[in-house]
C-alpha cells in the first residue's frame, strides 16, 4: 500500500549516517554491467560496507520505493537503472544515485552522478591499435542497425574511429549497419557482402561493440573471407562469451569497468555521508586491446616468422636487437627481413618497437613505475627516443597516456 509520505526526501541527518544507511546495487545483465558490480562488491567489501542489496533487474526498485521507510531507513543506489518511472520516483525522494549507463543530461542533479564509458576514447584506441599494424588498405566501422539512430554511443565510437584513421593516414571505408532484426542471415549476410566485397583488401573492421564484431565474423565466415588475413575484425567491452565463441576468436578493446564500479560505491559512500559528489559524469577509459585470432598480425604458417614474432613476443621486454631475432631463426638476415617485412607490413626492428610499446602500456596502466625506469627496464637507448616513439605511435605523451588510462579517481 502507498504511504502518505512517500513523496517525501530522505532526511538529510539520517543520510549523513552513511553506516546506517543501504546501498541497492542493480547488477544489469550483460558482462560489462557485471563487471561493474564486481568492482563495486570488492570496493564495498574493503571499505566495511555491509549493508549491499544486490538486485538483478532494476524492476526490484519499485517495491523499494512503494515500501521503503525513507525516514529511518536511508539508502542509496548503484547500478544500471534506465526506467523513466522508476528514475522520476527517485529522484522526488532525493536519493543519492550512482548510475552505470549513458553520460546525458539525466547527470547534472546534486544527488546523482552518472558513471559511463569514453566511447571516443574506445574509437580512438581501435584506430590506434589498426595503424601500429600498418597492413590495412582500408577500415569501416559495423555496427547493429537498430542502434543506429538511438544510440549515441556507437555513433560516439564510430566518429572518433574515422578522425583517428584520418590522422593516421588510412582509407576510412564508411560504416555499415547490420540488420539482424530481420531475423534472416542470409539476408544480413548478403547485405554486407554488398558493402564489404567492393572494399580493398586486407581490410581492417571495427564493431561498436563485440555482438557487432561477431555478426561480422559471421558474415565473413558465410562469404568466405579469411580472418585475419583478408579482413581483420576488432570488437569493444571484451566479452569473453562473444569474442571467443566466434568462428575466429575476436579481439576486442577492454574496459575498465571494474575501477569504474569501485568509483561508483565510493561516490555512493561519500553522498549518503551527506557529501557533494565532486562531479556529476566518471567516464570509463578503455585499458587495452585483448588480442585475439581475429587480429593476428603474423601469419603464423610461415615458419621463420612465426618463429620471429615468437621470439620477439617471449622476449620483448629486454634489450633484444634484429641480430638476436635472425641468430633465434637460424637463417640469414636478408631472407628474414625480407619474409617478416611481406608478411607482416613491418620491419623486424618496427615489430621490436611495436611489441615494446605494448610492453610500456601494460606498465603505463598496471604500474606506478617511473618513465625513465620504463625506457631502462625495456632497454630503449634513452627516455627521450621511448618519448619519441610513443608520441608517434599513439599521438600523446606517456606521462598524458598514463593519466587517461587511470584516469579514475
Amino acid at each position: 500500500m502507498k504511504r502518505d509520505d512517500d513523496n517525501e526526501p530522505q532526511a538529510a541527518g539520517a543520510r549523513g549516517a552513511a553506516k546506517d544507511a543501504w546501498i541497492f546495487l542493480v547488477c544489469g545483465e550483460n558482462e560489462r554491467e557485471r563487471r561493474f558490480a564486481e568492482g563495486a562488491l570488492r570496493e564495498a567489501c574493503e571499505r566495511g560496507i555491509r549493508r549491499v542489496e544486490v538486485m538483478g533487474h532494476e524492476g526490484d526498485l519499485g517495491d523499494i520505493l512503494v515500501n521503503a521507510d525513507f525516514r529511518r531507513c536511508p539508502f542509496a543506489v548503484v547500478g544500471y537503472v534506465h526506467d523513466g518511472d522508476i528514475l522520476r520516483g527517485l529522484e522526488r525522494r532525493a536519493v543519492p544515485c550512482v548510475l552505470f549507463g549513458k553520460a546525458d543530461g539525466a547527470a547534472q542533479r546534486r544527488d546523482r552522478v552518472v558513471c559511463a564509458t569514453d566511447n571516443r576514447a574506445i574509437g580512438r584506441m581501435a584506430a590506434d591499435y589498426f595503424a601500429g599494424q600498418r597492413r590495412y588498405a582500408a577500415a569501416a566501422y559495423v555496427m547493429m542497425a537498430a542502434w543506429r539512430e538511438r544510440e549515441g554511443w556507437a555513433r560516439e565510437r564510430r566518429d572518433a574511429f574515422e578522425a583517428a584513421l584520418r590522422g593516421h593516414g588510412i582509407a576510412y571505408a564508411g560504416a555499415h549497419a547490420l540488420h539482424v532484426e530481420t531475423y534472416s542471415p542470409i539476408r544480413m549476410r548478403d547485405r554486407f557482402a554488398s558493402f564489404a566485397a567492393p572494399l580493398p583488401k586486407p581490410l581492417a573492421i571495427f564493431g561498436c561493440n563485440d555482438l557487432a564484431a561477431r555478426h561480422a565474423a559471421l558474415c565473413c565466415a558465410e562469404l568466405g573471407l579469411r580472418i585475419p588475413d583478408d579482413v581483420a575484425i576488432l570488437g569493444a567491452d571484451d566479452d569473453p562469451a562473444l569474442c571467443e565463441t566466434a568462428p575466429v576468436a575476436i579481439s576486442s578493446v577492454a574496459l575498465e569497468t571494474v575501477r569504474l564500479g569501485r568509483r561508483a560505491m565510493a561516490l555512493a559512500e561519500q553522498m549518503l555521508r551527506g557529501e557533494r559528489p565532486e562531479t556529476t559524469t566518471v567516464l570509463c577509459p578503455p585499458s587495452h586491446v585483448a588480442e585475439r585470432a581475429s587480429t593476428s598480425a603474423a601469419p603464423l604458417a610461415d615458419l621463420f616468422v612465426g618463429k620471429a614474432v615468437d621470439f620477439i613476443s617471449a622476449h620483448a621486454r629486454e634489450p633484444i636487437g634484429v641480430a638476436d631475432i635472425v641468430a633465434a631463426c637460424g637463417t640469414s638476415r636478408r631472407f628474414l627481413e625480407k619474409r617478416v617485412k611481406s608478411l607482416t607490413g613491418r620491419t623486424i626492428l618496427e615489430t621490436i618497437h611495436e611489441k615494446r610499446l605494448g610492453a610500456v602500456v601494460e606498465m603505463l596502466r598496471g604500474t606506478d613505475v617511473s618513465l625513465s625506469a620504463i625506457s631502462d627496464r625495456l632497454g630503449f637507448a634513452t627516455p627521450s627516443s621511448l618519448g619519441a616513439q610513443f608520441r608517434r605511435r599513439f599521438g600523446r605523451s606517456m606521462r598524458e597516456y598514463r593519466a587517461e588510462l587511470r584516469g579514475l579517481p
